[in-house]
């Protein structure tokens, strides 16, 4: 089946007014994530047009275009990104922009007050979004419904860092998207649906060499930084310290980690209620240091399953490479789009990558 796909960049100002369009890039690297933030990449021409337009703070909106049999079809993508870093190099008559999307923005908020939450983790993410100091335009988008269940007790956190935290406790993604039309930006919680071999609800999602959809493939698999136990310690002194365990192994498996959580205060909650938010924060601890093993490869976004509609960011597919012994049902953590002379390939992360930074914090 022959498919064109163009790429049109809307550009808005922080004011959500639209200043242009970019129509001619050399490139264009969009990197959507699951549990954080994506980023992206533009090189375009150096020219006046272009200047006015890629400015810091910009919003970069982008629009594919696709012609299949003669139909035409327009895909907004839900996320948009920031402009952050400018280069401009007149060497090579080129302008390099770069940036995260907007779910970034939450990282310029801290959650000052305390908040003492019990009940659905979507629920609880929406709580500290409204709890911070308001941003621009932003409001809570439609509720997904999720039924995912958490406790905790949080102050003097950043915001962004702990929703990533809960959204990679709970398998939950999050984005904020642009509603440019009514000038909203609307903070969203999802969830990735499971298109595996291991159910029947759903047409399912293989990606092999058999299909044809599985090039350069890497593998990772890395238990350096695993921890099976996290003790947690909470508030009081000596032998009268609240103390509890999450997590197990035994021998050679087991691999405790301690979890300082003295700023979690008992207060008006009761003996269980305390104990179950000590115990959220060794789960959210074990769920940072828990074994690394991921796949990445290249494929072609119309190859077999159609990308957008087949399956999306956060699926859970079939990955399978006999040669190396591997199949298992993985989540799709990242999705690198690349657009570059014309072509527009995908580099989909099946599973959990390596961590850019270790905390070593409790």
């Amino acid at each position: 089946m022959s498919v064109e796909n163009k790429v049109l960049l809307c550009i808005y100002d922080e004011n959500l007014d639209r200043k242009g369009i970019i129509d001619v890039f050399r490139s264009l690297i969009w990197t959507r994530k699951y549990y954080e933030c994506g980023n992206f990449e533009l090189h375009v021409t150096l020219n006046e047009k272009n200047l006015k337009l890629l400015t810091e703070g910009s919003i970069v909106s982008k629009r594919d275009i696709r012609r299949s049999q003669g139909k035409i079809e327009k895909l907004i993508c839900k996320e948009s990104g920031i402009v952050e870093g400018i280069t401009i190099d007149d060497t090579v008559n080129e302008i390099t922009a770069i940036g995260r999307f907007l779910s970034s923005i939450l990282d310029r908020r801290v959650i000052r007050e305390t908040i003492n939450f019990n009940g659905k983790t979507e629920v609880g993410m929406r709580t500290l979004v409204s709890s911070v100091t308001k941003i621009p335009f932003l409001q809570l988008g439609e509720l997904y419904g999720s039924q995912e269940i958490v406790a905790f007790q949080v102050s003097y956190k950043e915001l962004y860092g702990y929703i990533c935290k809960l959204s990679k406790y709970s398998n939950l993604g999050f984005r904020i998207r642009a509603d440019y039309k009514n000038k909203l930006l609307l903070f969203e919680v999802y969830c990735g649906i499971d298109r595996s071999e291991n159910q029947r609800d759903r047409s399912r999602v293989t990606f092999s060499e058999i299909y044809k959809n599985l090039n350069g493939v890497s593998y990772v698999y890395n238990d350096q930084n695993t921890k099976t136990c996290a003790i947690v310690a909470g508030e009081g002194e000596g032998n009268d310290r609240v103390v509890i365990s999450v997590g197990g192994g035994s021998g050679w498996d087991l691999r405790e980690a301690i979890v300082d959580a003295r700023d979690v205060q008992k207060n008006e909650l009761t003996d269980v209620q305390y104990k179950d938010v000590l115990s959220q924060r060794g789960h959210e601890k074990l769920a940072e240091y828990g074994v690394v093993e991921c796949l990445e490869a290249e494929t072609k976004p119309m190859v077999n399953f159609e990308y957008k509609k087949d399956y999306e960011l956060g699926d859970i597919v079939t990955v399978r490479k006999k040669d190396w012994g591997i199949e298992a049902d993985k989540r799709i953590t990242e999705v690198q789009e690349v657009y570059e002379n014309g072509s527009f390939n995908l580099f989909p992360t099946f599973g959990d990558p390596l961590p850019e930074k270790i905390d070593l914090e409790s």
